[in-house]
């Protein structure tokens, strides 16, 4: 959760957890061996959005698409207690997110 802001209401079931915000948001994650898959909406936007991703040890392989046609590639990975995920969309944009436990998460767009 974000310092300031109510957590989302979630609920978990076997491999599947759910989570809906105040604000209408909601996704949900749901994970079968090596694949994670993860559906949303986002309620600011309207946009319905999915993703699929496939881990090979510390790397994952990830793509997803919104309602509005956008679609995304990108791998992360694992390094300790950090993840570094780069993607790029089919608008042409490219991004590199690093999240720690301590020091949070950056975004570098390029």
């Amino acid at each position: 959760a974000f310092p300031g802001l109510p957590p989302a209401a979630c609920a978990w079931l076997a491999n599947v957890l759910a989570c809906m915000d105040r604000d209408g948001s909601h996704y949900s994650v749901a994970t079968q061996g090596h694949d994670t898959y993860l559906r949303g909406f986002d309620a600011a936007s309207g946009q319905r959005w999915a993703q699929t991703g496939t881990r090979y040890g510390r790397l994952t392989f990830f793509s997803g698409v919104s309602s509005d046609g956008q679609v995304w590639l990108g791998t992360s990975r694992g390094i300790g207690w950090t993840h570094i995920s780069r993607f790029s969309s089919s608008s042409g944009g490219q991004a590199k997110l690093t999240c720690g436990r301590v020091s949070g998460c950056s975004q570098q767009v390029r």
